[in-house]
C-alpha cells in the first residue's frame, strides 16, 4: 500500500487550522491530523497503549483554544516549532531511503520535541509519552495497516438510540457482545447512567460496569474532573472511571465507564434513588453517615479549609441564566447598549431589562446545544464556581458552520436580552399554578410560623449578595440521589464527576437534601399546596428539636433528612475566637439549591412545589432571629437538640 505523504498530512491539518479559525500550521494540528488518519499508526499505536486517539483530539483542540475570524496574513504559515518537527521527520525520512513511512517519522519527531500543545495535552491527560516512542522504536508495521475492531453486538439495547447504540458498541468493541442489565437515570440534562455486562466469544462475562452517556463535552470535562480532583482521593472500594472516553467525530455525544473493585459475583450496585424504594428510613440514615459520609469525610469534605466569599459567587451557577439574548447581525453597539463583561453587577445585583441591547465581550464558551440552537457562555473556563456564574444563554448564532469549544474565548456578540433570571423563575412558578399572589414579596401566613416566609423568587436577589463564612473542599457538584450508587456491602460509589471542585463544603449536603426531599419525601404526600406547607412544619420542627415525636410514615421518611442535618452540624465553619457557628451558612445554601428545582420538568408538580417551599422555609431562616441564632461547639457535636432554626410561633 502507497504511505500517505507528508504533504498528505499537512493539508488535513491545514483543515483542522481552518476550523480552529487559527490560520497557520502547528505541532497540534499536524497531530491532530495524524489521529485523524483510519487504520494509521497514530490511533492504533495509541490504542496500543491502551489510549484514546479521539480523547487525546480533542484535548488537543482544549489546549490550543480557538482564533478568532480575523486573518493577519495570506495562506497558512508553518510556526517555528512546526517547521522544527517537519525538518526533523524530513531528515528521518532521508536517512531511511524510502524505507519509512512519513507519518511514523512526523510521529517520532513530535514525541522527541516533546515540548509542545500535543505532548503538553498527552501529560495532562496521563499518557506516557516516552513509552510511546519505546513503543514506536518496537513498530514492526512502520507502513499504513487498515484496522478495523469488530463491533459488539448489543443485548438489550432496542429502546436506545442508534447514536448511544454506537457508543456502545466502541466501548465494548474487545468484547463479543454487550448486555444492558438496567438503565438507572436519565438525567436532566439528557445524560444517561446504565449497568453493562460485557461477554466474551467463549461465553464467559466479566463483572458489570456503569456506562455514562452524554453530550461529547461533558464526557470530555468530567474525564478532565476526575483526573485533576477524583482519582488520586477515592476511597479503596469506589467508582473508577476507566480508559479513556469513546467520543466519536461524526457524533456530538460521547460515553465513558466506570469500574468498581468488586468481587466478580458480588450483586450489582444500585443508585440511592432506587435503594430509597427498598430500605427503610433508619437504613437509609444510616447509609449516609456510614456509607457515604464516614467514606470521603477524609479526604473530601473533612478537609476544609476557612473560606469567606459572596453567596453568588458559589450559587448563582444552580440558578436560570443570567440573560437570554437573541444575537443580532449587527458589528457595532447602539448608542443606548450596554456592554456587559464577566463578573459584573448585571449578573446578580443590578439587572439588565427585557428589550435592551447588550454587547458581550469577554465570555468563555460552556457548552453548545445544538439541537437547541444555543450557545452557554459563562464568566471563565476554570473549576472554580464563579468562573459559572453570569451565564448568558445565546440564540441566534450560525451552529451548522461553527461549533464553540468549552472553554473557548468568545471575543464579542451583540443581542438584544429576550428573558432574564428572574422572568425564567417567575415564569416556572407560575406554572405551579399558586394559591397565592407571586407579586408580593411574602407568602401568606401559616397557623404554625410566627413570621410569613418571604417568597423566594422576589426576595433571592438579596440573598446572593450575602457574604458567607464558610469552609473551602473538594466537593462533588451534583450529589443527588442518581449519582450515589451502593454496592452490596453498602459501599458508596459515585458517579458524574462533571462539577467535581474546589467549593463551598456545604455545596453537596444542600444538594443531596433537597434531592431526598423531592425524590423520597414526596412519596408519602400528595402533589397539593398544603401537603407542601404541612412538610415544612414538619421540618421546622425537626429544625428545633432534633427529632419528631409524630409516628407517621410522612414523619418518618424525615430521619434521612435529620441524618443530613447532623452531618452538617460537623461541618459548619467554627469561628475560631467565638467558637459558634451559624446556620445560615447551610440555609443559604439550602434555599438556593431548592429554587432551582422549580425549572425541572422531569419531575412531578408536588415535587417542585416542595422544592419552592423549602426555598422559603430556608429562606426565612437566613432573615429569621431564631433562624440565625449562633450554636455553641457542644452543639456541633451531640446528637440531641438543634438541627437548624425554628420559626415557630
Amino acid at each position: 500500500m502507497t504511505s500517505i505523504t507528508l504533504d498528505d498530512i499537512i493539508e488535513v491539518a491545514r483543515l483542522e487550522s481552518a476550523k480552529m479559525q487559527h490560520f497557520y500550521i502547528g505541532v497540534e494540528h499536524l497531530f491532530i491530523a495524524l489521529t485523524k488518519l483510519e487504520g494509521g499508526i497514530t490511533p492504533t499505536l495509541l490504542e496500543q497503549a491502551e489510549h484514546s486517539a479521539r480523547y487525546l483530539r480533542y484535548a488537543t483542540r482544549e489546549l490550543s483554544g480557538r482564533g478568532d475570524d480575523r486573518r493577519y496574513w495570506s495562506g497558512y504559515r508553518q510556526s517555528p516549532r512546526a517547521n522544527i518537527v517537519l525538518d526533523r521527520a524530513r531528515s528521518t525520512l532521508d536517512l531511511a531511503n524510502g524505507n519509512l513511512s512519513p507519518e511514523y517519522a512526523l510521529l517520532v519527531a513530535i514525541l522527541e520535541e516533546g515540548d509542545n500543545i500535543p505532548v503538553r495535552a498527552m501529560q495532562e491527560a496521563g499518557v506516557d509519552t516516552s513509552y510511546l516512542l519505546e513503543l514506536l522504536n518496537d513498530w514492526s508495521g512502520i507502513g499504513m495497516v487498515e484496522v478495523q475492531a469488530p463491533a459488539a453486538q448489543l443485548i438489550g439495547a432496542e429502546t436506545l438510540s442508534a447514536e448511544r447504540q454506537h457508543i456502545l458498541k466502541l466501548m465494548f468493541r474487545k468484547y463479543e457482545s454487550a448486555r444492558i442489565e438496567h438503565i438507572f437515570t436519565e438525567g436532566f440534562s439528557g445524560s444517561m447512567v446504565m449497568l453493562v455486562r460485557p461477554v466474551h466469544g467463549d461465553g464467559r462475562t466479566d463483572a458489570p460496569v456503569v456506562v455514562k452517556i452524554d453530550d461529547r463535552q461533558s464526557i470530555q470535562w468530567e474525564k478532565k474532573r476526575y483526573d485533576t480532583f477524583v482519582k488520586d482521593t477515592l476511597p479503596p472500594r469506589t467508582a473508577r472511571i476507566e480508559g479513556e472516553p469513546i467520543l466519536p467525530d461524526e457524533y456530538s455525544i460521547g460515553g465513558l465507564k466506570y469500574t468498581f473493585l468488586r468481587a466478580r459475583d458480588e450483586e450489582a450496585p444500585v443508585n440511592l434513588r432506587d435503594f430509597l424504594d427498598t430500605h427503610p428510613p433508619n437504613q437509609i440514615a444510616r447509609f449516609l453517615r456510614e456509607g457515604l459520609y464516614d467514606s470521603f469525610r477524609e479526604t473530601w469534605w473533612g478537609q476544609g479549609q476557612s473560606y469567606s466569599f459572596q453567596t453568588w459567587q458559589e450559587y448563582e451557577l444552580v440558578l436560570p441564566p443570567a440573560l437570554v439574548i437573541e444575537a443580532l447581525p449587527i458589528t457595532t453597539l447602539p448608542p443606548n447598549g450596554y456592554v456587559l463583561r464577566p463578573f459584573g453587577e448585571w449578573s446578580h445585583s443590578q439587572p439588565r431589562q427585557i428589550g435592551d441591547v447588550v454587547e458581550l465581550e469577554g465570555f468563555t464558551a460552556l457548552k453548545t446545544k445544538r439541537e437547541k440552537g444555543v450557545v452557554q457562555i459563562v464568566a471563565g473556563a476554570e473549576s472554580a464556581a464563579i468562573n459559572w456564574s453570569g451565564r448568558i444563554d445565546v440564540y441566534g448564532l450560525d451552529l451548522s458552520s461553527k461549533s464553540y469549544f468549552r472553554g473557548e474565548p468568545i471575543r464579542k456578540i451583540i443581542g438584544k436580552v429576550r428573558q432574564t433570571r428572574s422572568s425564567l423563575l417567575l415564569a416556572r412558578a407560575e406554572a405551579l399554578e399558586p394559591d397565592f399572589s407571586l407579586a408580593d414579596d411574602w407568602l401568606p401566613r401559616l397557623s404554625s410560623f410566627a413570621d410569613r416566609l418571604p417568597n423566594p423568587i422576589r426576595q433571592y436577589p438579596a440573598l446572593l449578595e450575602r457574604r458567607l463564612a464558610g469552609t473551602l473542599s473538594t466537593i462533588h457538584g451534583d450529589l443527588h440521589t442518581g449519582n450515589i450508587l451502593i454496592g452490596s456491602n453498602n459501599d458508596a460509589w459515585l458517579i458524574d464527576f462533571e462539577w467535581t471542585r474546589d467549593g463551598h463544603t456545604l455545596f453537596d449536603w444542600a444538594v443531596l437534601e433537597v434531592s431526598l426531599l423531592i425524590d423520597y419525601v414526596t412519596r408519602f404526600i400528595d402533589e397539593s399546596w398544603d401537603a407542601a406547607r404541612h412538610v415544612i412544619t414538619l421540618l421546622d420542627v425537626l429544625g428545633r428539636e432534633g427529632t419528631l415525636t409524630d409516628e407517621s410514615s410522612l414523619a418518618a421518611s424525615l430521619q434521612p433528612i435529620a441524618e443530613v442535618r447532623r452531618i452538617v452540624r460537623e461541618l459548619l465553619f467554627v469561628e475560631p475566637q467565638s467558637g459558634r457557628s451559624s446556620w445560615v451558612e447551610y440555609y443559604t445554601a439550602l434555599a438556593l439549591c431548592a429554587l432551582r428545582v422549580i425549572n425541572w420538568d422531569n419531575r412531578s408538580l408536588g415535587a417542585r412545589r416542595l422544592a419552592f417551599m423549602i426555598s422559603a422555609l430556608a429562606m426565612g431562616y437566613t432573615q429569621n432571629t431564631d433562624g440565625t441564632r449562633n450554636i455553641t461547639s457542644a452543639d456541633l457535636t451531640t446528637d440531641q437538640g438543634m438541627l437548624g432554626g425554628s420559626m415557630m410561633g
